[in-house]
């Protein structure tokens, strides 16, 4: 995790689903906190893992203090459309005639990406949040969705200020456009695994976002195998031993070799698809290693986060 990271307002970790965004979304926040910034971990519409994260019950919609100078929440529209319309209207009961009869819905429900653009504005909201003139948050470390889906969210401001009349909503997509494409308050974090499908979505994300102007600042690659038997070296050499003996072999000594010849595959595989982000992608490069836990609790997330940092 760079010194640059760590200034942020905004933090988007963005990728394909299954390549572990809230991992990583998890250990840069955690790092930020334990360095005394006051970090919100934000979440839309998520099967919450980081109250698992950091040992406490699962986040939901209302915020949540994980650790020190650590605080969640899991946004949802209906979430924040409501906390939207309460600061606009003040009242609960003017709140309730306003946005939840029956025409309101029905209307609210036809317009493409209102979702959307309201978990992306609360995520905006959060970064402008004060007290008593202070800033509230120092920084907002956003979990977004998977990239197709994270994509589509970041346009809105875009279609927003290109389709819809000058008024109220094209001055706050500005402004959060402006955000997004400042790279004085805004970071994008790319995560990926070493394997062919996801290395290409993360370079295409990549070209993307920096389509939009926002430039990544960091590729993290996840879960990446340790390199146990360098090629030529004596573990390689007595690995390929047992592996041509393994027909005679007994238990345990079979399962070993099979344990050890799939981590040196996954290894190989992994050094190939380093290698090509290495030619193609833009972003700097981050390995995170696999981590061979059960589970991933505070201890795991606290682990992977002095690792990004050293």
């Amino acid at each position: 995790m760079t010194p640059e990271l760590a200034t942020k307002r905004l933090i988007l970790v963005v990728g394909k689903g299954g390549v572990g965004r809230s991992t990583v979304a998890a250990a840069i926040a955690g790092q930020l906190a334990d360095q005394g910034k006051r970090t919100l971990l934000f979440e839309t519409n998520a099967n919450d893992r980081f109250g698992n994260y950091f040992d406490k019950p699962a986040v939901g919609t209302q915020l949540v203090q994980l650790a020190n100078n650590l605080w969640a929440v899991n946004a949802t529209p209906a979430s924040a459309l409501e906390e939207y319309g309460l600061m606009v209207l003040r009242w609960k009961s003017v709140y309730e005639m306003v946005f939840e009869n029956r025409v309101t819905k029905a209307f609210l429900r036809a317009i493409p990406g209102l979702d959307d653009y309201a978990l992306l504005g609360k995520a905006w909201f959060h970064t402008t949040e004060e007290k008593k003139g202070k800033p509230v948050w120092d920084t907002v470390v956003f979990d977004m969705p998977a990239s197709g889906h994270a994509f589509s969210m970041l346009r809105v401001p875009w279609v927003i200020v290109d389709t819809v009349p000058e008024g109220p909503l094209t001055r706050d997509a500005r402004t959060v456009k402006d955000l997004l494409t400042d790279p004085r308050r805004t970071a994008a974090v790319l995560v990926t695994l070493a394997e062919e499908m996801p290395v290409n979505e993360a370079i295409e994300l990549e070209t993307k976002l920096m389509g939009l102007g926002i430039n990544p600042q960091q590729l993290v690659v996840n879960q990446v195998y340790p390199e146990h038997f360098p090629p030529g070296g004596p573990l390689a050499r007595v690995l390929d031993t047992l592996i041509a003996a393994e027909p005679q072999l007994g238990s345990p000594l079979a399962e070993v070799t099979a344990h050890a010849s799939l981590s040196r595959d996954r290894r190989t595989l992994n050094a190939h698809y380093l290698h090509e982000l290495a030619k193609r992608a833009k972003t700097p490069v981050v390995e995170l290693p696999m981590v061979f836990a059960k589970t991933l609790g505070s201890k795991e997330i606290r682990a992977l986060g002095h690792w990004m940092r050293s």
